[in-house]
């Protein structure tokens, strides 16, 4: 949905998203989104592109953004670093004037659809998966690592997060979500599964280790 942002002077709020194959930053309003801009590039120059078109499409400068919506992941570590630190130069730019906001892109990406979602999955480092539970008490769900393998074979209704690596699961179309910003109701959505937190800090828990039991042996007695 495009429309001008009506003064570049009024506080406005602004989310950046680099958990998919996409840049996505844009402009939300209560119920739906001044504008969504999108880039195909890493996040390296993907971002700023970005950042720099939605500003000059919507009449706006980062000078007058007032609350941050930044998605902590998963997705490619160095995108979500890069945010990060576009996130943290910002914020100092603001002097505190700007309120920062964390979001989990499994949680947004289950309020992208109509059906409800007991289960959703995304794909982790090769071999691992995420596996996020509906809450019946909060918009934001619980989330466990599990090996692919088990992830697939323990929740098979699960719909899933495209996978951005060349070779992943297969997983039926009907399956999956398009992770796109449009499909929510902007603020609505985003207040909805954010917290507010102090700093940007990247989402990439460490999977979880076993170490395997061996039975303690006592030396043979020796005469």
């Amino acid at each position: 949905m495009n429309k001008s942002h009506q003064d570049e002077n009024l506080r406005f709020p602004l989310a950046v998203d680099a958990s998919s194959t996409r840049i996505q930053v844009g402009i939300p309003t209560e119920l739906d989104w001044v504008h969504v801009e999108t880039v195909e590039l890493p996040a390296m120059e993907g971002l700023f592109q970005a950042i720099s078109r939605l500003m000059e499409k919507t009449g706006t400068n980062p000078g007058g953004v007032g609350e941050l919506f930044f998605c902590e992941g998963p997705g490619s570590t160095l995108g979500l670093r890069i945010t990060a630190a576009f996130a943290k130069t910002l914020l100092w730019e603001g002097r505190g004037k700007i309120s920062l906001y964390s979001y989990n892109a499994l949680d947004l990406a289950s309020r992208m659809t109509d059906q409800p979602l007991l289960h959703l999955q995304a794909p982790f480092r090769k071999g691992w998966r995420f596996v996020r539970t509906h809450s019946k008490t909060s918009a934001i769900g619980n989330k466990n690592l599990h090996e692919s393998k088990e992830a697939l074979s323990l929740f098979p209704e699960s719909h899933h997060l495209p996978d951005p690596r060349s070779i992943g699961e297969s997983i039926d179309t009907d399956k999956r979500i398009e992770y796109d910003l449009n499909r929510t109701k902007g603020l609505k959505d985003l207040r909805a599964v954010a917290e507010r937190t102090d700093t940007p800090v990247v989402y990439s828990p460490v999977p979880p280790t076993f170490k395997k039991w061996e039975p303690a042996r006592s030396p043979a007695d020796k005469e």
